[in-house]
């Protein structure tokens, strides 16, 4: 975010993405970066001011941002609906509720008490054609398919949460620096694969969904 040029590439993108599709009817809801520094005072600032932009651009619909889950959070107060990025189970051991439960506590306490809360993103990954029938490899598709069914019931069953997004549906390359961390080097948490192949992970968000 320190970046010399990085606010004046977002001030632009924020405006053209606005001016760009202000009429469209499915858009109920303008949002700003992705995981970024707003647990510190330089990003919170940066935060605000792209959150004020939007409002001033658009003044009918709301603003939000998807914040990574750690603790710190500063704009909480800036933002009319708060969306965060939760991964229980995956890229920690958290049992679900106790990570939404800390979360939302943080949220109430910090600015954001009474706004609605969307869970922006969740979900676990697996390799396709991966299986360990006891679902505990990680990477394999049982594991995904725990993790998702904790995940999702956990979520949709907290009141204080208005609504969830998965991700992801489909699996995507990724910069080669994460080859670490991203078998062949890949987001692998897609419900389907590159080839659009279901994994188990399909019919497991279905069967989700359709209890409620």
């Amino acid at each position: 975010m320190r970046h010399p040029r990085f606010m004046d590439q977002l001030r632009g993108s924020t405006e053209e993405m606005i001016e760009q599709h202000y009429n469209h009817p499915c858009i109920f809801i303008w949002g700003c970066l992705n995981e970024c520094a707003d647990d510190t005072e330089y990003g919170a600032e940066c935060y605000r001011e792209i959150l004020g932009m939007m409002k001033r651009l658009d003044g009918s619909r709301p603003v939000t941002a998807a914040l990574l889950e750690r603790p710190g959070g500063r704009v909480y107060g800036e933002m009319d609906a708060v969306s965060v990025n939760l991964y229980p189970q995956w890229y920690h051991d958290t049992p679900v509720k106790e990570a939404l439960e800390r979360k939302l506590t943080e949220i109430r306490e910090n600015g954001g008490a009474g706004k609605p809360v969307i869970v922006s993103e969740i979900g676990a990954g697996a390799i396709y054609g991966f299986h360990d029938p006891l679902g505990e490899t990680k990477w394999s598709e049982e594991r995904q398919c725990r993790i998702l069914k904790d995940q999702i019931r956990g979520v949709l069953a907290e009141t204080e949460v208005t609504g969830v997004f998965l991700w992801q549906f489909a699996d995507v390359r990724v910069d080669g620096e994460w080859f670490a961390r991203r078998p062949k080097t890949a987001n692998n948490k897609g419900a389907v694969d590159e080839y659009r192949r279901p994994k188990l992970a399909f019919a497991t968000v279905r069967e989700c969904f359709q209890e409620k």
